[in-house]
């Protein structure tokens, strides 16, 4: 009976496997290049194995505490990891004619093989390599045994909860209203909280030393026990400990395992196939009545322009996709525009906040004019002119934008030593950088072919979502960010200490140069603007449906 069902699973989880590779498959040259990352990161993480094996083989002490932050660290990455495959596969497992076939304890193991078998094929050759280091250095096989069997557990254990945190995070977030919304927030924006703690940690110089010594309270800090079993005496390991953390895990996946079932089952069988939220209680409303935007800007914007713009807003709040591109314009404000120009050019950090600004909330309605119309596209293509189009979609920009550029600005302001006339000069800095990073991306993005798009698993939402698949869809997105960066550069220059100080001992007024630094900015933004604005509405113009 075990064998049965147990087959089955291993059938369903072939099949994901196929599927998988059908959807997002790679050329052999992407293989083979992803083939050499693995290779290459297998024999550094060898190369520093291999030097704690030979500390151990000379006496020395095992870093246990370090051992415990990496197995800590490893465990998060993969059941962040597990939990991603677990929302793609379990919407496309198509339970109403998979349920007939096989039980719902069969469909949930065979997601869960999949998913561990998908982690670990990652896994496999920097584990070998970790595995090869130690035994080297340690002049012991049996460590590389321990070493696997410990890399292994900690696979099955981050793949396990990864499912089951999944699953039950999926009915939470249909049981409550707005539950969805808060879920996938917490998963775009989470880092955000760990990377303000961090620089907390930083201002009150904890020391690292100190709080990786407080994992090695944590059960985690066991498998780093068991991966040191196999050096014997010489690592200082008690094998009680060793064998406690394989049997709590061994424990513990069939515990999670059924959770998972039982999850899955809840949502399969149990819970309602869609959301019976009505119109009114989600927001519904006319578009063709008049609304704000058409009182406060009708006599100035065409129709169409601010139909497309409340068409957009409405969308937005109600599933909140463009939130997510303003996740990607923080990563890369805090990746390479903090480190470029507020360290290389120490461009003040008022600076980087309003190009933060900027770049985020034009990004918001910027992204995926084709994949957020997808469904309506041909009705879109034949009513409204490329004009009003991106003119709808710049609009809806600043329409967010330019409050929120306000407040935030204008609070920094007052709180620092800015004058007046500089943060004014700020404000309308930001509103520049905001429509250039809007009609820039749309400029860029309305090259996508609508064939490319296939529906995706969403976040904040169970509707269709289409979009690209692969790094294509993030390279609009780059070149937005190469584009507006280089448009900011002046406010950058203009604004860093090494530049308005020798101005000012020539005699030129520190503020004047300021000022005229962020209008420099403001010219090039608006130029540039306007001629993304122009190639955008030939793209749409000149746009083809197969």
């Amino acid at each position: 009976m075990i064998a049965t069902w147990l087959d089955g699973s291993v059938r369903i989880a072939r099949i994901e496997w196929r599927r998988y590779r059908r959807e997002f498959g790679h050329s052999r040259g992407r293989r083979a290049a992803l083939i050499l990352v693995f290779c290459a990161t297998a024999v550094a993480l060898g190369v520093v194995s291999w030097l704690l094996g030979r500390e151990l083989a000379t006496g020395g002490q095992p870093p246990r505490s370090e051992a415990s932050l990496a197995a800590a660290i490893g465990f998060v990455l993969l059941a962040v990891r597990s939990s991603s495959l677990t929302n793609g596969r379990f919407e496309q497992l198509a339970p109403d004619a998979l349920l007939t076939a096989v039980s719902a304890r069969t469909a949930t193991v065979g997601l869960v093989l999949f998913v561990f078998a998908r982690v670990g094929v990652a896994l496999a050759i920097p584990a070998i390599g970790v595995a090869v280091g130690l035994a080297l250095g340690a002049g012991s096989a049996a460590v590389a045994l321990s070493t696997i069997a410990a890399i292994t557990a900690l696979a099955a254990f981050a793949a396990a909860v990864g499912v089951a945190g999944r699953l039950a995070g999926t009915i939470v977030g249909r049981r409550l209203a707005r539950g969805g919304l808060y879920r996938d927030l917490l998963v775009a924006f989470g880092w955000i909280p760990i990377a303000a703690l961090w620089v907390l940690r930083q201002e009150l110089s904890v020391p690292i030393d100190e709080l990786s010594s407080w994992l090695e309270y944590l059960p985690l800090a066991l498998l780093a026990d068991l991966a040191l079993l196999g050096a014997g005496e010489r690592a200082g390991v008690e094998p009680i400990r060793g064998l406690a953390a394989l049997g709590t895990v061994a424990l513990a996946v069939p515990l999670l395992l059924t959770l998972a079932t039982v999850f899955a089952r809840r949502l399969w069988e149990t819970d309602p196939a869609g959301s019976t939220r009505s119109a009114r209680s989600s927001g519904s409303h006319s578009l063709v009545v008049d609304g704000r935007l058409e009182r406060l800007l009708g006599e100035h914007v065409s129709r169409p322009s601010l139909v497309v713009a409340r068409e957009r807003l409405l969308a937005e709040r109600r599933v909140p996709r463009g939130v997510l591109s303003a996740g990607y314009a923080l990563c890369f404000v805090g990746l390479v525009g903090m480190p470029l120009f507020g360290v290389l050019l120490g461009a003040p950090g008022f600076v980087l906040v309003v190009f933060t600004l900027g770049l985020a909330t034009g990004l918001v309605f910027g992204t995926e004019p084709i994949g957020k119309t997808y469904r309506v596209l041909p009705m879109l293509l034949t009513t409204v002119r490329g004009r009003d189009f991106v003119g709808g979609l710049l609009l809806a920009s600043l329409v967010l934008g330019a409050p929120l550029i306000a407040a935030v600005v204008l609070l920094l302001g007052i709180a620092s030593d800015a004058s007046l006339a500089e943060t004014l000069a700020l404000i309308c800095t930001g509103f520049a950088i905001c429509a250039c990073t809007a009609t820039v991306n749309v400029a860029f993005e309305m090259n996508a072919d609508r064939a490319d798009l296939v529906r995706v698993p969403g976040f904040f939402i169970d509707v269709p979502v289409y979009s690209e698949t692969g790094v294509s869809a993030f390279y609009g997105m780059a070149k937005t960010f190469a584009v507006v960066s280089v448009v900011t550069v002046p406010a950058f220059l203009g604004t860093s200490r090494p530049v308005f100080e020798p101005l000012a001992a020539l005699g030129i007024p520190t503020a004047a140069v300021r000022i005229g630094a962020l209008c420099c900015t403001i010219v090039l933004a608006i130029g540039v603007s306007r001629l993304a604005f122009r190639v955008a509405v030939d793209r749409y113009r000149d746009y083809h449906l197969e």
